[in-house]
């Protein structure tokens, strides 16, 4: 007999559950408040009572960190239980474990357990919880799970989604084969989020693989645009803590993030999963860190803008070696020539007796080869003294000591950074690669093999304390980085991107090479890309084709590509546009540029006719909700309802980067995309495409 055969019998259970639920969290507000008046309590006890035993003071602090820390748990189980109370859960399999006397168990999932104490029973399962990986991954039939007892075989007999808002259940759909297929439909068709959000009722069997993955040490996910590799990032970091709790929390994550606008744009995923915000950080600060904020240096977004806006040959040329494996190789034998050659053994005279001959002491920096070249001195000082003391029973004093280390120390010729980077050019016979920008600033590409030769000099000193490091956008960083990234967090990664949204082709990394930096890693793909309409897609891949990418089947308008006079024209159509963007029901509008400065323009010019504009600048901290004017590289991750592309005309696009850009540009579009251009259009938009002129007034 099947528990809740109807719907109607599926919302009365509902209701019956969320009466369950609010009972525990009355009898959790009573507990959260017996503990609140028993801290005052302690609290008026010890400032009454000035002369109390010492004793009694050390023993009634112990009860009150007690209380306070059973508060705190309680507290936590209240906000958990307030998660829960709108949509308890979202999902339901019967399963029938394969033993003697097994019967049919229904499980209920949801993004929390839910315990009822009353009954003893799991009412709800966490989407994390071992069996509930059961509703991802299989249909009705055979099914099995790995237990902490080992694995579980069984049958799954029914399989349902719900969906249920505000405690209210909307409907109920029950398939075989189709229970994901017509949630996805329903959740891609509505409007996008000011910020993402959790899709644990939508997680596909091929995302489930890469969130529930515990074997790779190095998990490298390529995934095509729109195929929610973020989330799943941040899905499976979720479950890692789930899994894994005692062992790692929040605070040992550390995600390697492209900017702040990303960062808050990501911010609620794992508080709605029940979990902690984890640190952020990005790649220039890790390195700029490694160098002691020595430097003055050309970040990522200055280094794209300067390719985008005034680019030459030469600086394309610098970027492409310093993201080779050849430059890496080349380095590593420089650090090899640095050990045989920058160490100059010479004798001290140590007292007026002792000298100490530079044989003796050329032999010592051999011996202590396992330390890094800069680090050798104390431990070689140590040791000469020691070999001293035993051979002549000779004390030394603390300023011959230091005076012996001074002279180690001189013996070495590399102790200036930035003076042996520029060395290593001239030594591989390309000098002409080393450049200095005004001010003694770096150039971008420098500050990874820079913070390279420093750790391999003076060994990663300082432990960084990170169990797990998610890196996101993993297209746009070198080999050399990750090679930095490898010596500094020997820790568990997850690596997530996609190769053809690189907003600097030069210097990209495939999965293959990120793999090859490390020397391990298993690589996953994430091929469906379920963000944008066929129509949308269809049109992308036209524009940079993408062979492993699969489109999900929902159909929408095909993108509109307009033709104007000039720009003044060309901005009033925009306006427009924005102004049928108002009235067509969606949320989001991103109007992507090429360029920051030329998203700043515009955003200046539109605002003098409508002032609901907001502009994301690389110097932005907050994703903002409604009309945005952005450049590509601050769009990448991100994705609006509708997205105009202004100015693809054959002057803007036109190089290899440029191709970049736009294709990151039309993948943020979820359910509409208009191209707008004056002049002659970019070679880069399909040719089937280029067929729309319409008279400005029909604009305007």
């Amino acid at each position: 007999m099947t528990f809740n055969l109807s719907e109607q019998q599926e919302k009365k259970y509902l209701q019956q559950v969320i009466g369950i639920i609010n009972d525990t969290i009355q009898n959790t507000d009573t507990s959260v408040k017996e503990h609140v008046e028993t801290l005052q309590e302690y609290k008026d006890y010890i400032w009454s009572n000035k002369d109390i035993d010492p004793h009694e003071i050390r023993s009634m602090r112990e009860s009150i960190l007690n209380h306070f820390a059973l508060g705190e748990s309680v507290i936590d189980k209240r906000r958990r239980l307030g998660k829960i109370l709108d949509i308890p859960y979202f999902g339901r399999i019967d399963f029938e474990e394969k033993k003697n006397g097994s019967s049919v168990l229904p499980i209920y999932i949801g993004i929390h357990t839910f315990y009822d104490s009353q009954s003893k029973t799991n009412l709800i399962y966490d989407w994390r919880a071992p069996i509930s990986g059961m509703f991802y991954d299989y249909e009705l039939g055979k099914a099995v799970y790995t237990s902490p007892t080992g694995e579980i075989s069984g049958d799954i007999s029914l399989k349902r989604q719900y969906r249920i808002r505000k405690g209210k259940m909307e409907y109920m759909i029950e398939s075989s084969l189709t229970v994901h297929d017509e949630i996805l439909q329903k959740e891609l068709s509505s409007n996008a989020d000011d910020k993402m959000k959790n899709i644990v009722t939508t997680i596909q069997r091929e995302q489930n693989r890469i969130i529930r993955n515990e074997e790779a040490h190095v998990l490298i996910i390529q995934g095509v645009a729109g195929s929610g590799k973020t989330s799943i990032a941040l899905h499976r970091i979720a479950y890692l803590l789930y899994t894994l709790k005692g062992n790692i929390s929040s605070k040992d994550i550390l995600i390697i993030s492209p900017n702040k606008v990303f960062g808050d744009y990501i911010s609620n995923v794992l508080p709605e999963l029940g979990e902690e915000s984890v640190p952020e950080t990005s790649m220039e600060q890790i390195l700029s860190g490694v160098l002691e904020n020595k430097y003055k240096y050309q970040n990522f977004f200055e280094q794209v803008t300067e390719l985008l806006e005034k680019t030459s040959s030469d600086f394309i040329e610098r970027i492409k070696y310093k993201s080779s494996f050849e430059f890496i190789s080349q380095l590593d034998k420089f650090i090899l020539y640095m050990e045989n050659n920058y160490f100059k053994a010479a004798e001290v005279k140590l007292t007026r007796h002792i000298t100490i001959p530079a044989e003796y002491i050329e032999e010592q920096f051999r011996r202590f080869n396992r330390y890094p070249m800069r680090q050798r001195s104390e431990a070689m000082t140590d040791y000469i003294l020691e070999m001293m003391k035993v051979q002549y029973y000779f004390t030394i004093t603390t300023s011959e000591k230091n005076l012996l280390k001074k002279e180690i120390k001189k013996m070495f010729t590399g102790n200036n950074d930035l003076q042996i980077y520029k060395e290593f050019f001239v030594w591989v016979g390309k000098p002409e690669l080393f450049k200095l920008r005004k001010n003694r600033m770096l150039e971008y590409p420098d500050l990874a093999p820079l913070a390279y030769l420093h750790l391999a000099l003076d060994g990663n000193i300082a432990s960084s304390g990170v169990k797990h490091l998610l890196i996101d956008e993993m297209q746009d960083y070198s080999p050399i980085q990750y090679k930095v990234i490898q010596k500094l967090y020997p820790c568990r990664k997850t690596i997530l991107g996609d190769a053809s949204q690189s907003v600097n082709p030069y210097g990209s990394s495939t999965a293959d090479m990120i793999r090859k930096a490390f020397t391990i890693g298993e690589i996953m793909k994430l091929c469906k890309s379920y963000r944008s309409t066929f129509e949308i897609t269809d049109f992308s891949q036209k524009i940079q084709t993408n062979h492993e990418l699969e489109p999900i089947i929902r159909h929408g308008e095909p993108p509109a590509i307009l033709r104007f006079e000039d720009v003044k024209q060309e901005i009033l159509g925009i306006f427009s546009i924005i102004s049928s963007f108002k009235k067509s029901g969606y949320t989001s509008l991103g109007i992507v540029c090429k360029t920051e400065t030329q998203a700043r323009e515009l955003s200046e010019s539109l605002r003098v006719h409508t002032g609901d504009i907001h502009f994301l600048s690389n110097q932005s901290s907050a994703f903002m909700k409604g009309i945005i004017v952005t450049s590509s590289h601050m769009a990448k991750g991100l994705e609006f309802d509708e997205v105009i592309v202004p100015y693809v005309n054959g002057k803007n696009y036109n190089s290899a980067i440029d191709k970049s850009m736009l294709y990151v540009a039309v993948t943020r579009a979820m359910h509409r995309l208009t191209l707008t251009y004056n002049g002659r259009p970019s070679e880069f938009i399909p040719v089937s495409y280029r067929h729309l002129t319409l008279p400005t007034n029909s604009l305007v």
